[in-house]
């Protein structure tokens, strides 16, 4: 059939245009210190404004964002998320020496980021088989993992041979126009393409909100938001506790100091970008598209494998790169598992509300992990009471993903008739 190739692109227009939102959600971390220096303002407060407000627009947009991919579709959404990445880019060499323009322009761009996540799960609701579902969210977050790792890479080199910052997210915003285009094609060709026994899956949006108060009286949903607000705090802990930990001297951490460590914290990013691939694979083929085990799976490895970083026997051996890097690996089967079981187990009209839901609200509780590894570390002065909490709440984690319900949409159908 002509869509067996077109949904293939549609993915990757959502990929490149989650990888785009990711390079900028993380472009102004390296060049942070010009940024602040360039507008006469503290450290401090340009990260608080420029990153910590852009996260919490963020995990909001994550869930504006559901809304919106069930209401205008996929192309509508991914455009604006789009538009909302590429337009303050180009707008920085203006407005760039304006401080209240650029937190404004940050916002934008944190909306456009948000927007995006809901997109990836439900482009594999609305495209692609059950046993390619795994695969396919595991690709769209790939490429989101990558674009923040490209921002990560990017902007400092970039930075390097045009001198300034503005000029910099000016030319991130030039290849962006690129992704642009090929998301404007994708958009002018989506209906004729699109899959016939799904051309009228979102119905009226009446029922879209009906079913959508059915699936906030099931249990299922709010075991699956503190599901993922763990997750998040894996994620985020995992991140910030890494380089900390081996960097800082006894008695706080192991000591090896900031090359080291960055080496080290860099064996967990590559983990992360490969997570997405490979737990999509070992979902389709090894567990015939149950996210469920996936789900066990990232969370027992992911925590065996930090609270084995305790251990001299671990910390001052070879393994210590391989744990890290299979620590990334499993810590990223659990957003896109969870994607995969609210694609599979939701009628397709909520899919993007219960994806931006799920990790929207999810979203806090990275902050919930940074900040809790803050109080253990003043109570204690060191990481170990840090590592041990994160394990006990992947642990937890675990728990809640064994008792996810998968006839939600049977239950569901039957509440609503």
């Amino acid at each position: 059939m002509k869509n067996n190739f077109f949904k293939w692109l549609v993915l990757l227009a959502v990929g490149l245009v989650a990888g785009a939102n990711g390079g900028n959600t993380l472009a102004f971390a390296p060049i942070l210190g010009d940024v602040a220096h360039d507008l006469g303002i503290g450290i401090p407060l340009a990260q608080g404004s420029f990153l910590g407000i852009f996260l919490f627009v963020v995990a909001i947009s994550i869930v504006v964002g559901g809304i919106l991919a069930d209401r205008l579709g996929v192309t509508k959404t991914m455009i604006i998320a789009s538009l909302a990445g590429i337009i303050p880019n180009l707008l920085f060499p203006i407005l760039g020496h304006i401080f209240g323009a650029v937190v404004v322009l940050r916002i934008f761009q944190g909306f456009g980021a948000g927007c995006v996540f809901a997109l990836i799960p439900l482009v594999a609701a609305h495209w692609f088989a059950p046993e390619e579902k795994g695969r396919v969210v595991g690709m769209g977050m790939t490429m989101l993992n990558a674009g923040m790792m490209v921002g990560i890479v990017g902007a400092p080199m970039v930075y390097q041979k045009v001198g300034n910052w503005r000029s910099t997210m000016m030319w991130m915003g030039l290849v962006e126009i690129l992704i642009l285009l090929f998301a404007l094609y994708i958009s002018a060709n989506y209906k004729k393409n699109e899959p016939v026994h799904t051309t009228a899956a979102h119905g009226q949006e009446a029922s879209g909100w009906q079913t959508m108060k059915s699936a906030l009286h099931n249990p299922t949903t709010y075991i699956g938001i503190i599901m993922c607000i763990f997750i998040s705090w894996l994620l985020n802990a995992l991140n910030d506790l890494t380089p900390q930990y081996f960097a800082l001297n006894a008695p706080i951490g192991v000591g090896f100091g900031r090359m080291k460590a960055g080496q080290l914290m860099l064996a967990v990013q590559v983990g992360t970008i490969l997570g997405g691939l490979i737990g999509g694979f070992v979902l389709d083929k090894i567990f015939k598209g149950n996210p469920k085990p996936v789900l066990l799976l990232g969370f027992l490895v992911t925590a065996v494998s930090v609270y084995s970083i305790l251990f001299p026997s671990v910390y001052n051996s070879f393994l210590l790169i391989p744990i890290l890097g299979l620590a990334g690996v499993t810590v990223a089967f659990l957003n896109p598992a969870a994607a995969v079981f609210v694609a599979q187990t939701y009628p397709e009209k909520i899919v993007g509300k219960v994806v931006g839901i799920w990790l929207g609200i999810g979203a806090f509780g990275g902050g919930m992990g940074i900040i809790s590894s803050a109080i253990c570390l003043h109570a204690t002065g060191t990481y170990v009471l840090t590592i041990r909490l994160f394990a006990a709440v992947a642990i937890l984690g675990l728990i809640l993903s064994q008792v996810l319900n998968r006839d939600v949409k049977l239950s569901l159908t039957a509440e609503r008739n």
